[in-house]
């Protein structure tokens, strides 16, 4: 049998398979909230200029977009290992009118084959559960980051309530992995993903995570009744 941990070592070939359709169904199945979510990622950029980014699976563009179109960003790149995410959030890119700001490439999250030091800020949009080795990724972005950088990662999480987590449950065991693999015609790219959501630590134990990678104060704001949780960090001296 496969294994969940092993899945995610190819996990790109999924996103690959549903790229045509992975947008839509992001607005759709989460009513819409994540462009809000974004909008805190955004707000929690540093309060300098000439920012540059790097942007950790970043998938079709979505946080590339909102983060390259700040005025206090100089430089946007996000990488990714699917060639199917890239090729949408380019034509994205070029429809925003970004390209000379914003650049998607393909690249490893986990080993971020970037020289140390060299951008301002990592951002990390709910990717880091489908890593297969989510501490090496964390130890990285802390090796990439210039000293004064910030780290910020968003993901889904488990809410606390014992109402709305019963809700969840339902609908990201049920009604989500049905709709979506209908939707992106893939027989399981939902339900695998969903199965990730759970599988992968949150709140305080993440935060431990990135505090062992090396990154200072760090904090975590949960979101929507708790099911997406907005970590960040700093890399001091």
């Amino acid at each position: 049998m496969t294994t969940l941990q092993s899945r995610k070592k190819e996990s790109y070939k999924i996103f690959d398979q549903i790229a045509g359709t992975y947008d839509l169904l992001n607005h759709i199945l989460s009513f819409g909230i994540d462009i809000y979510w974004r909008s805190k990622m955004r707000k929690l950029l540093p309060e300098r200029k000439g920012l540059k980014v790097l942007d950790l699976a970043c998938g079709t563009g979505d946080v590339s977009l909102v983060m390259g179109a700040d005025d206090k960003v100089e430089s946007l790149e996000g990488i990714d290992l699917s060639q199917g995410m890239i090729d949408y959030g380019r034509i994205k890119v070029n429809k925003k009118n970004l390209q000379d700001k914003v650049q998607l490439n393909i690249g490893d999250g986990v080993t971020i084959p970037r020289d140390d030091q060299s951008v301002d800020v990592i951002t990390l949009s709910f990717g880091i559960r489908n890593f297969d080795d989510p501490q090496k990724s964390l130890e990285n972005m802390t090796r990439v980051l210039k000293t004064d950088g910030r780290v910020i990662i968003m993901e889904f999480s488990i809410p606390k309530s014992r109402f709305f987590r019963g809700v969840y449950f339902f609908y990201f065991r049920h009604l989500l992995p049905f709709v979506g693999n209908l939707i992106s015609k893939h027989k399981d790219a939902y339900t695998y993903l969903n199965q990730t959501v759970e599988d992968f630590p949150y709140g305080n134990e993440f935060a431990q995570m990135m505090t062992k990678a090396g990154l200072s104060n760090v904090q975590y704001k949960t979101l929507t009744f708790g099911i997406a949780t907005l970590y960040w960090g700093d890399k001091n001296e």
